[in-house]
């Protein structure tokens, strides 16, 4: 499996679009994290002790690639010099709960700017265009800038805790995120190749999740790592749509499958 796993690791370097997440995963007792890096194409996944740049630059794809990095906007990802996209799918959910909650109609706009450049996207890649019409395009940045101040302006006075300190609430962390990485936000408008959210990262590694809600934990580290081994070669073969049973029959045999490109 170690020719696998670097060969993956290669591949996705030099892909020109990466999907990362990670998730906390019980092992030998105590909290681990296993990170994942995929695309349509390949799945990666790795056990760590650690959550941030120790794990990820031993992991060493984020590190070494060459592509547009797509994740959740949380901030370690942001220590790496690499092209940066933004899920929107968790700006929408974040702004549905700034309606909810705050009742400032800037979110639910927000939403709908997001949801009408999607679409606007998808129009255009069915009709076979490379890009956005510069009259589409100028037009999603200068709504994107009106709602960036209209939720500035519903947020100008900082909340207030029950001891009269001020903090942010979830409204502001999310303007600041919105406000300062527009091109990121907004990555998926000026690149077809890269997805208007992170389903593909969260996809690959919801199996992780799954493994840890039946069994709870892993008892040994080299458990954890043989599943997420396994589990890399598995999906990265359904990907291809190779056959699981020759993939693993050969496995058995002493042999490894290979995904093209190699």
């Amino acid at each position: 499996m170690g020719l696998f796993l670097e060969v993956v690791t290669d591949l996705l370097r030099d892909a020109p679009v990466v999907h990362f997440d990670e998730t906390g995963a019980r092992v030998e007792g105590s909290l681990h994290w296993v990170h994942v890096a995929s695309n349509v194409l390949c799945t990666f996944l790795a056990c760590h002790k650690r959550r941030g740049t120790p794990a990820m630059d031993e992991i060493g794809v984020i590190a070494k690639m060459t592509g547009v990095a797509v994740h959740d906007g949380w901030k370690p990802y942001r220590s790496y010099d690499v092209v940066h996209a933004l899920c929107n799918a968790h700006h929408i959910r974040e702004l549905d709960g700034v309606t909810e909650r705050f009742h400032q109609d800037w979110a639910e706009q927000r939403v709908s700017l997001l949801l009408d450049a999607k679409e606007a996207v998808e129009k255009a890649v069915a009709k076979g265009r490379k890009r956005l019409h510069t009259t589409t395009l100028h037009s999603i940045r200068v709504r994107y800038g009106q709602l960036v101040a209209k939720g500035w302006a519903a947020n100008e006075e900082p909340t207030k805790a029950s001891n009269g300190k001020r903090y942010q609430n979830t409204a502001t962390n999310l303007l600041t995120r919105l406000d300062a990485y527009r091109d990121d936000v907004l990555r998926f408008t000026v690149d077809f190749d890269v997805p208007f959210d992170n389903n593909q990262g969260e996809r690959d590694i919801r199996m992780v999740i799954l493994q840890q809600k039946i069994s709870g934990s892993w008892r040994t580290k080299a458990g954890a790592d043989h599943f997420c081994a396994i589990r890399s070669y598995v999906c990265t073969m359904k990907k291809h749509r190779y056959s699981l049973l020759d993939g693993l029959r050969e496995l058995f045999e002493g042999r490894v499958w290979l995904p093209r490109g190699t």
